[in-house]
């Protein structure tokens, strides 16, 4: 079965096209996320500083700047902006400060409110918009809460399990959200109920660092170096990445799956029906920490320095 494997991926890349950026953007700072609305592109950094960026007009067209941290020296430094999301002219981000707990803003209208405090001791990971009322938020220890935005309080909280949380995704409607953890675990959760509907175990090995769902089709990887695609939680197929997969995406119609492939940081694009490789894109110098389709066939893609990458597949 591996020597088939091998075989397979040598001689399903042989095709490959090699494809460089077509266009650079540089954040304020390291990015530690991002997220593309329309033409609305929002970029988390390590340093505390969001910055909004206008694709149609090319240009930033504003800036969040958090307060200095104290850190044990007594020296000034930024605040970590973990995560990022973006509805209808609101931004949500989630911080994470040295003592491990954050805080939950909203930025709207130029307006910072912040809804949870880091007094609150709980250690934010991941935030979505389920719509403009409610967010979905995971913490590092793997509990997933629906909050209300308007109240300032937490509709419910679940502890999925006792592993660290590592990534979720939204179903395109927003009815389910898929969560995965440092186990071989995933699941798929109805948001507005906190109900547990499906367990996908049977493919992964090992810790899953990254899923994307898109069109019915579920996608993963992780330490085991396999890229998943789940028709349903018995009905899967894989291929093997030359390293951890730490960032997986899918476009729009689940036609073309991403993911970082080698210790290059190397991105490939599969063909998902086939599995082919039909795109390799170079460029990435560090590890990528996050891909997205924004088009069927072009993408956003960043890692660990201060500049976003923009591919076209053609």
């Amino acid at each position: 079965m591996k020597l088939f494997l091998l075989i397979s991926m040598i001689f399903l890349s042989i095709f490959a096209k090699e494809i460089t950026p077509y266009k650079y953007i540089t954040a304020s700072d390291a990015v530690s996320d991002f997220v593309k609305v329309n033409d609305t592109l929002i970029i988390g950094t390590e340093e505390g500083i969001i910055d909004i960026y206008d694709l149609k007009k090319d240009k930033m067209v504003d800036k969040i700047i958090l307060e200095k941290q104290i850190n044990i020296f007594n020296n000034e430094m930024g605040i970590l902006i973990i995560s990022v999301d973006y509805l209808d002219s609101k931004l949500v981000f989630l911080t994470r400060r040295l003592n491990t707990w954050g805080d939950l803003y909203i930025y709207e209208n130029k307006k910072l409110t912040k809804l949870i405090d880091n007094s609150q001791h709980i250690t934010l990971q991941k935030v979505a918009f389920v719509n403009k009322d409610l967010v979905i938020i995971s913490t590092m220890g793997n509990e997933l809460m629906l909050f209300s935005i308007k109240d300032k309080k937490f509709i419910y909280k679940k502890q999925l399990n006792l592993a660290s949380f590592s990534d979720f995704t939204l179903s395109e409607d927003k009815k389910y959200i898929f969560t995965s953890d440092e186990t071989p675990l995933i699941y798929k959760i109805e948001i507005l109920s906190g109900k547990i509907v499906k367990e996908y175990k049977k493919a992964n090995k090992r810790d899953i660092f990254s899923i994307d769902y898109k069109n019915n089709l579920l996608l993963s990887g992780g330490k085991d170096k396999r890229i998943i695609l789940y028709k349903s939680p018995t009905n899967f197929k894989y291929i093997k990445a030359d390293f951890f997969v730490y960032t997986v995406a899918l476009n729009s119609d689940a036609t073309l799956a991403a993911f970082d492939k080698n210790e290059e940081n190397d991105i490939s694009i599969i063909d998902t029906k086939t599995l082919e490789e039909l795109y390799l894109l170079k460029g990435h110098n560090q590890t990528t920490i996050k891909i997205d389709f924004y088009k069927q066939n072009e993408l956003i893609s960043a890692d660990e320095d201060n500049k976003l990458m923009f591919w076209k597949l053609d």
